[in-house]
Order: C-alpha cells, then sequence, then structure tokens
C-alpha cells in the first residue's frame, strides 16, 4: 500500500496533501503503476473491518504526517 501511495505522492505536485482515496483507488485499477506493488494483499482490508475509502484514508494521512521522512 506504501509503495502505491508513494508513487502516486511522486506524481502530484502537492505530494500528499489533499490526496483522495478516490485517486489511489483509481491508480490501483491501473496495473502498469508501480506495477510491484501486490494489489492482492492491499484487498485485505475487509480482513480488518475497513471500508476500501477509509483504509485508504488512513495510509495516505499516516503518510502524509511522515512526508519529510519519506522524502515525498
Amino acid at each position: 500500500m506504501t509503495g502505491l501511495i508513494a508513487a502516486a505522492a511522486l506524481m502530484r505536485p502537492t505530494g500528499f496533501e489533499g490526496m483522495p482515496p478516490k485517486s489511489i483507488k483509481k491508480k490501483m485499477k491501473d496495473k502498469a503503476f508501480a506495477a510491484s506493488v501486490s494489489r492482492e494483499n492491499i484487498r485485505q482490508y475487509a480482513e480488518i473491518g475497513l471500508e476500501l475509502d477509509e483504509f485508504l484514508a488512513l495510509a495516505i494521512e499516516a503518510m502524509r504526517d511522515n512526508a519529510s521522512e519519506l522524502n515525498s
């Protein structure tokens, strides 16, 4: 998940800021984008009782809070 979000942030002029879960869902569908990221592993969000948008929002927020350490 973090690889997909980080790759998307690198393509955005604002990085993680303002990144909606919708944009990551769109990138997930593009198998060529961050091709080494396992989409199957990402889909395990339901096992912890979350909806996809909620899971993505949590991941984006966590990465945004640590963006300076991630160099994005």
